[in-house]
């Protein structure tokens, strides 16, 4: 199970801002990103799916016209 859990940094411990269901001693993993770069990484991931041709470019024959749209030659 995975979840996003907002919390706060307080004395060297992180408090959750909301009510998380877990035994105690439970060991998770934590990501921390900080609520001010939040936009930076959401950027990232967009210019990473137009990277990898998820984008909003409207094509819809990237397997048949592989070549062409790849390496710009005809397929």
């Amino acid at each position: 199970m995975s979840e996003l859990v907002v919390a706060i940094y307080q004395n060297g411990v992180f408090k959750p801002l909301q009510t998380i269901n877990l035994p105690d001693h439970q060991r998770v993993k934590l990501e921390i990103i900080p609520e001010g770069e939040t936009s930076l990484v959401e950027s990232q991931k967009r210019a990473l799916l137009e990277l990898a041709g998820m984008g909003n470019s409207g094509l819809t024959d990237g397997a048949r016209k592989h070549n062409a749209y790849l390496y710009q030659k005809d397929s």
